[in-house]
């Protein structure tokens, strides 16, 4: 009873701790909340075009974190379960972002050749490269209509067309989407048939994402084990702490077992990359 109570009060003191580091100024914590702040801007706002305030994600994280310590207490009533839960908490807003990215790259991919088929057909109408971007986010939606149409904002606040593309370019972060803007400031250089060029970029992008698409089914099944290795052991090690906490927690407590989770640690991390090297097949 003692040792339950003395963990619930060290539990909430660490919250109270982090709430306090955020406002009145522990410096590796504020550097922390900082770069923290900064990483959801760049991916919420400037990437995924979102308008949301990254310093309500910031706290949303911190919430995150102290709601995992307190689901890994009522699972373990230990101090592993709470750093365990608490470093889901960290991890969890990461992960979310990465997915939500990943998913936007792969609409946007999957928007690109009918996006290129709208700028030729605005081209053989007799429009300028600008007014067939605004055609593009027209007759387009999803994430194509809002890089373009952010782009398209920039270039009638001034900046010229070049320096709009570079800046979806570097937003956008995508090969395919690069090759299209190079292959369009070349042509305003250098002159030539626009849309024959467009027609020719969407050819080639449809026979790399067919390349794409092959390679992915070829190497489903070897990423999905790579995840499935990384995953399980950390889901068998919840089991165990709630099944036999008391022998499970001689890993911890232990300096064998310790040597025992690090190398099994080291090994499943090792293991992991090199697996998803071995996967990563670039065309």
């Amino acid at each position: 009873m003692h040792d339950k109570l003395w963990l619930i009060t060290l539990s909430s003191l660490w919250g109270v701790a982090i709430m306090l580091g955020t406002f009145y100024g522990v410096p590796w914590l504020k550097d922390w909340l900082k770069r923290r702040e900064e990483a959801y801007d760049r991916t919420l706002n400037q990437h995924l075009l979102l308008d949301i305030n990254p310093k309500i994600a910031v706290m949303f994280s911190i919430i995150l974190i102290l709601l995992g310590g307190t689901f890994g207490f009522g699972a373990t009533e230990n101090l592993v379960g709470i750093g365990l839960g608490a470093l889901s908490g960290l991890l969890l807003p990461t992960l979310l972002l990465k997915y939500l990215n990943t998913q936007r790259n792969e609409k946007l991919e999957a928007q690109l050749i009918d996006g290129i088929t709208v700028l030729a057909s605005g081209m053989r109408a007799g429009l300028n490269l600008g007014q067939s971007f605004e055609l593009l986010v027209k007759n387009t939606q999803g994430p194509i209509h809002q890089e373009f149409g952010q782009m398209i904002r920039e270039y009638q606040m001034g900046l010229d067309l070049t320096h709009a593309m570079h800046n979806a370019a570097n937003r956008i972060k995508l090969q395919n989407y690069r090759l299209l803007f190079s292959a369009l400031e070349m042509h305003r250089q250098r002159g030539g048939d626009t849309a024959q060029s467009l027609d020719r970029i969407a050819d080639s992008v449809r026979e790399i994402q067919r390349l794409e698409g092959k390679l992915d089914a070829l190497t489903s099944k070897g990423r999905s084990q790579a995840w499935m290795m990384a995953v399980m052991p950390v889901v068998f090690l919840f089991m165990m702490l709630s099944i036999d906490n008391e022998s499970t927690m001689l890993l911890f407590t232990e300096p064998v077992g310790r040597i025992l989770l690090l190398v099994a640690a080291g090994m499943v991390g090792m293991a992991f990359l090199w697996i998803r090297k071995i996967m990563a097949v670039d065309i």
